[in-house]
């Protein structure tokens, strides 16, 4: 198989082309199996080598002892290839970025086999906010998404980090007090990063601060005494599991004005 893979490469520089050599399944190599391969295939002129966790089997620290005993034994630029099925794909990249990957393999909302791969949104938000990378124009992350979910008919999650609908959506009464105040208390990652904007949910945990502030963004100003008998019904229609449309906050409001 060694000899095969020679063979290829040393065909493929031959003609010019850049290499980059995969090795399928490393998480479940021997690693001394991984660097004699990554070690031949650079002494025939790689330019790079890719560690892939095929069946998404690692977590951050088995990925970080497997590439702390391998990269300082190769001399090429490795590549990070991360399946999400322990939900560690995103954390794996970033852990592999921080150790020097050199090329981070993701894709849009995460769509690849079984359980996908790991998330472009995600991983370039964490690039940004725990490694300074700040290349990237960020905002145009959400209308790409979206797009991605419509071209492919997979919908995204509505609690998916970064872009998912309620990304930024505060529902708790308490939470809504708190942001009203300083935003930073119950959000680590800006929505306005991404060109996106937080949006308060009104339900059985909305309090009346909270709602005070969406009757007031949306150009009511509502008696004190009013507000009360609003909220009763919010929550009272949000128990029995019914959504809180504007059309039945139009509904709530006309009711006491």
């Amino acid at each position: 198989m060694l000899a095969c893979i020679i063979d290829e490469i040393d065909y493929a520089k031959d003609h010019g082309i850049q290499v980059r050599f995969g090795a399928e399944d490393a998480s479940r190599t021997d690693v001394s199996t991984l660097i004699e391969v990554y070690s031949e295939v650079a002494e025939h002129h790689a330019d790079l080598v890719t560690f892939a966790d095929t069946t998404g089997c690692l977590t951050p620290l088995e990925l970080q002892a497997r590439l702390q005993a391998i990269l300082p034994h190769i001399s090429l630029p490795c590549a990070i290839h991360c399946h999400n099925d322990l939900g560690c794909a995103t954390a794996n990249t970033l852990t592999a970025a921080e150790l020097g990957a050199f090329q981070l393999h993701t894709t849009v909302n995460g769509i690849g086999e079984r359980c996908g791969n790991a998330p472009l949104e995600e991983v370039l938000v964490g690039l940004r906010l725990k490694s300074g990378v700040n290349r990237y124009d960020l905002t145009e992350i959400p209308v790409l998404s979206q797009m991605v979910a419509e071209y492919t008919n997979i919908p995204i999650p509505i609690t998916k980090p970064i872009v998912g609908d309620h990304a930024f959506a505060h529902e708790s009464g308490i939470h809504i007090a708190a942001m009203l105040e300083h935003p930073s208390t119950y959000e680590y990652v800006e929505p306005a990063l991404l060109g996106s904007q937080r949006k308060f949910l009104l339900g059985k945990h909305t309090g009346r601060k909270a709602l005070i502030h969406v009757l007031s963004m949306s150009g009511y100003a509502i008696p004190d005494e009013k507000i009360d008998i609003i909220l009763a019904d919010i929550k009272q229609h949000s128990e029995g599991k019914g959504a809180v449309t504007p059309d039945f906050l139009r509904a709530c409001i006309e009711k006491v004005v």
